[in-house]
């Protein structure tokens, strides 16, 4: 993987680990940024720690191209098929 870095950190007693400086300023990550944590296959071991982007109320799909609506977002290929039906 392209930019791949690596480094290790020990656990603390709440189940809490520090996420690099360099690492965290490379991805663009503050203070209040909210992350996706995601365990897929047990069996590895592992997990994926990653930026959450917003989902379309509609269809699920993560987007950074949504529209606000009301107290939710749209993407464009549910636009496209609203517009199609009204």
């Amino acid at each position: 993987m392209e930019g791949q870095r690596a480094t290790t950190r020990l656990m603390g007693d709440l189940g809490r680990i520090v996420i690099p400086a360099d690492m965290r300023e490379a991805l663009g990550w503050g203070i209040g940024k909210e992350l996706e944590i995601v365990m897929s296959d047990i069996s590895t071991r592992s997990i994926v720690i990653r930026e959450v982007l917003l989902r379309c109320s509609l269809c699920r799909v993560e987007s950074e191209n949504l529209r606000k609506v009301e107290s939710g977002y749209i993407c464009p290929e549910c636009t496209e098929k609203i517009k199609q039906i009204l």
